[in-house]
């Protein structure tokens, strides 16, 4: 039977047109996943160790490991590439003469790409020059010790990189912040194995500051802005000095950003007037905060914040602290640069009710004084307290009126308030008390405390921290003291594995008395399990003695715990469980724990 020509262009078709509108549902056969070829490299010859391990690290086989070729052809194309790429580093390192060879074992299980490094001699810098266009003023000479050249080290292009970068930074700093690198000539003598390197810089005009252009104010005034910029109008250009201006302004916090306009440009030396674009930040903030421990109770804390009360960074902050032992109320006010830059006029006001275990109190404080920064890292201030106070002790009820002279000096070289990773904090507290009436007596009470951090693999995964504090208070016998000003241990802030005050002289009924010297140490471990989960193992000790001066003698009331951190942007979560190593029977309980944000110390 014929069948027409039609007909079967009509089924072909037909059958095409199934295909592309229901591919799915035709059954086809799965194909097979490719497999890679598995291999392992050596990297072998007579490469130094310091070489080896960056030849190692650089290698794209290495690097690719985990994802294997499809053929041998591929393997071989990744490991040419991988010798050129190594040869670059070895040229790099200043190893010019420097040969790699590679091999393929296919006969090993495995395949093994075998890479033969022939170093060869290293090449030295024997010449460094610095020449300037000749349409410029001609800078003070740089010497190459200054740019970390020289003569005879190894003839390393990273070296020379960083040389060409310096000399850039450095010519900034001597007035010529517009100079860029124009020519370099770096001469390579394979036959007295030697580098030679000139470099040829337009330094451009020699500046000076000009007048300082501010744009970007709404609520801060300028003239603020001005008193701490401390602008150095008529200096030689330096951009280290433009750079801490950025730094100081920043630092008001009334600023999320603080830009310098690029310099006009300019036909001759003269003066560079700066623009400074600035962001103002928010200047009004709100916030809440709470805690939880089972020696000290639930504890919460609002917070009112205006940062720029008058125009001119002035801090105004009302807080509320409501909790099982303690509530109170204060209201605090700075004024930043009061009277010369960084000097700071501080002022607070506040009432308080406490009732723990060793006392009942109602105070009302209030304290004025100034601080002063030294340097990059120290804080030293005074001030005049006063405050009146009425403490129920063992149902004796009693009134006092001091004044005191409140005078700290803090250094802090960490580098994060809430999660340091580095750094040191020392600080010593030094205030004596006048009583102004018949309860009241004359006392001097003092404190130095410290700590230390060590980020122990430089990655922030391991830190280990260390704390310490001592007190003495020099004047009359414990007793006649106030409840309130002696020295209490124990706690979250201090001991952790004991009740709020526990550490040191009980009365007969089993509650703190105080004294008038104390001494803590503590140690920690934070440990990073993930970017945001961390463990902390941590040991704590120390006492409370009667006498003006601590009294070694006396054992010290160890506590130690495990503790859990959650790592947010505004600081870490801890959730502490600490045990008393020397419980005392009928005093300690078996376990404490403490729930708060940031980390202990």
């Amino acid at each position: 039977m014929l069948v027409s020509p039609i007909r079967k262009i009509s089924g072909t078709f037909f059958v095409l047109l199934i295909l592309a509108l229901f591919p799915a549902s035709l059954p086809l056969a799965e194909e097979a996943p490719r497999k890679g070829i598995d291999y392992t490299v050596a990297i072998e010859g007579d490469a130094p160790d310091d070489l080896q391990d960056l030849l190692e690290q650089s290698s794209r086989l290495i690097q690719l490991q985990s994802k294997p070729p499809f053929s041998i052809r591929a393997l071989r194309r990744r490991t040419e590439e991988d010798v050129d790429g190594l040869v670059k580093v070895l040229r790099a390192e200043g190893y010019y003469d420097g040969r790699v060879t590679s091999r393929i074992d296919p006969a090993a299980e495995p395949n093994t790409v075998r890479l033969q490094v022939e170093v060869g001699p290293r090449y030295t810098i024997s010449g460094f020059r610095i020449a300037y266009a000749p349409r410029t003023t001609s800078p003070d000479p740089i010497r190459p010790e200054e740019l970390g050249i020289t003569l005879g080290m190894a003839a390393r292009s990273e070296a020379v990189a960083t040389a060409q970068k310096l000399a850039i930074l450095k010519l900034g700093y001597r007035g010529f912040p517009q100079s860029r690198l124009v020519d370099q000539d770096i001469v390579v003598d394979y036959a007295t194995k030697k580098m030679d390197v000139a470099l040829t810089i337009d330094a451009g005009p020699r500046l000076t500051v000009g007048s300082l252009n501010l744009e970007g104010l709404t609520a801060v005034e300028e003239a603020y802005v001005r008193t701490v910029a401390n602008w150095p109008e008529g200096a030689l250009y330096d951009t280290r000095a433009m750079d801490q201006v950025r730094r100081d302004l920043v630092r008001t916090g009334l600023f999320e950003a603080v830009r310098m306009k690029p310099l006009p440009s300019h036909t001759g030396d003269g003066a560079a007037p700066v623009t400074l674009v600035l962001v103002e930040r928010e200047h009004r903030s709100i916030g809440a905060g709470t805690s939880w421990s089972t020696s000290e109770g639930l504890g919460a804390e609002l917070f009112w914040e205006h940062r720029n009360f008058f125009g001119a960074g002035e801090k105004l902050r009302a807080d509320i602290a409501v909790g099982e032992i303690r509530q109170e109320m204060k209201a605090g006010f700075a004024k930043p640069n009061f009277g010369r830059l960084d000097q700071n006029l501080k002022a607070e006001i506040s009432y308080a009710h406490e009732n723990n275990d060793a006392y009942t109190e109602d105070t009302i404080h209030s304290v004025v004084g100034v601080d002063r920064r030294v340097g990059d890292h120290w804080i030293i201030g005074g001030g005049l307290s006063l405050e009146f106070s009425q403490i129920d002790e063992m149902g004796k009820v009693d009134e006092f009126a001091l004044l005191g002279l409140p005078l700290a000096a803090r250094y802090d070289s960490t580098d994060d308030l809430l999660d340091p990773t580095r750094g040191i904090r020392f600080g010593a507290e030094v205030t004596p008390y006048l009583g102004l009436n018949g309860e009241a007596p004359d006392f001097i009470r003092s404190e130095l405390f410290g700590s230390a951090y060590y980020d122990a693999l430089d990655n922030g995964r391991v830190v280990l921290a260390a704390r310490g504090k001592i007190g003495a208070m020099a004047g009359d016998s414990t007793d006649d003291i106030p409840a309130s000003k002696r020295f209490y241990s124990g706690g979250g802030g201090s001991i952790r594995g004991y009740q709020y005050q526990a550490v040191g002289p009980l009365d007969a009924n089993n509650d703190p008395a105080g004294g008038r010297s104390l001494v803590e140490i503590g140690a920690e471990a934070r440990i990073r399990i993930t970017d945001a989960i961390g463990v902390v193992p941590f040991i704590e000790g120390g006492n409370v003695y009667e006498s003006m001066a601590p009294d070694f003698s006396e054992a010290f009331q160890w506590g130690a715990g495990l503790g859990v951190r959650y790592h947010t942007a505004v600081g870490p979560i801890r959730f502490d469980v600490a045990v008393p190593l020397n419980k005392r029977d009928g005093v300690d309980d078996a376990f404490q724990f403490y729930i708060s944000i940031g980390q202990a110390f």
